[in-house]
């Protein structure tokens, strides 16, 4: 830029490039087509050719597995009809993974004849792994988690429909409370149900879509 006949530098809007690499500081790496398909390849950037690691696989290193939230898996329909709980282990030496269920059974210390917790939050010995993830929906739900388990009628333990029931963010006796329906039946329903948090959220974003498509048509 010239002012007056003299010469003056442009003011910079971002740092010098420094450095023999070209950039000026660590960066992720651009997104691709195949990015949506794949998991992270931890292994990649030591072959030979590979360009180095994806944008999935950065980002994977930038969350390690072991500093991550453990989150129970989602109710599912065939809760209702699977048989007997199994330990998470035996049930991956199997070939499949663990249902809540399993979770719920094996993974937690709790009493099934555990008194209801009159209050924000339940104790965090309860759930071992999965704690912080329970304080966090019980903060989003503003009520505390209900005891998860309870004693089937031959004195095994199972999935208490209530836990299933507030783990998908419905109102407390949404479906438990509904008179005549078994504690199958309960489960059965609430694992064909959505998140209505999820879904509020889904057909909020469908609407914001539409109305941009039709102010698009109008232009």
């Amino acid at each position: 830029m010239t002012r007056r006949g003299r010469l003056f530098e442009l003011a910079r809007s971002a740092p010098r490039i420094t450095g023999t690499d070209g950039f000026a500081s660590p960066h992720l790496p651009s997104p691709t087509v195949s990015d949506g398909y794949r998991g992270p390849d931890f292994a990649k950037r030591d072959r030979d050719g590979s360009g180095g690691d994806d944008l999935v696989t950065a980002v994977a290193r930038l969350f390690p597995r072991e500093k991550a939230e453990q989150l129970f898996k989602t109710p599912t329909a065939n809760l209702a009809s699977n048989g007997s709980a199994q330990h998470p282990d035996k049930r991956k030496a199997g070939g499949h993974g663990p249902t809540l269920e399993d979770e719920v059974c094996f993974l937690l210390d709790v009493d099934p004849d555990a008194d209801p917790v009159d209050g924000p939050h339940t104790p965090a010995d309860w759930w071992g792994p999965f704690a912080k993830a329970v304080y966090r929906w019980e903060v989003l739900m503003g009520t505390a988690a209900p005891v998860p388990i309870m004693f089937g009628p031959r004195g095994g333990v199972k999935l208490a429909p209530k836990f299933a029931e507030w783990l998908m963010g419905l109102p407390d006796g949404w479906v438990t409370d509904v008179p005549g329906l078994t504690r199958e039946e309960q489960i059965g329903r609430i694992g064909n149900g959505v998140v209505p948090m999820q879904s509020y959220h889904a057909f909020r974003w469908c609407l914001a879509q539409k109305a941009f498509t039709e102010e698009e048509r109008a232009a």
